[in-house]
């Protein structure tokens, strides 16, 4: 199976009850059990969601979460 790099982002608690550390372990959970890697959680006032590979279609699946404001690939970023 492909993996690819995402960053999931969730949406503030007070846009979704279910943006919670407890979903961020349970998606993180799903990622780890379907073979993917975690490279990194985030979970402070500014910013929860995590850093992975995965597959293309767990990325559809965290697409639709109800918690979930974005995934996008994860990559370099350069400025001049």
């Amino acid at each position: 199976m492909s993996y690819n790099s995402y960053i999931v982002t969730f949406k503030k608690e007070s846009d979704s009850s279910l943006a919670t550390v407890g979903t961020l372990e349970e998606l993180t959970s799903k990622v780890e059990s379907s073979g993917g890697k975690i490279e990194q959680r985030y979970d402070s006032r500014i910013m929860r969601g995590f850093a992975g590979q995965f597959s293309e279609d767990l990325r559809k699946e965290f697409e639709s979460h109800e918690a979930v404001k974005f995934v996008e690939p994860n990559g370099s970023v350069k400025t001049q």
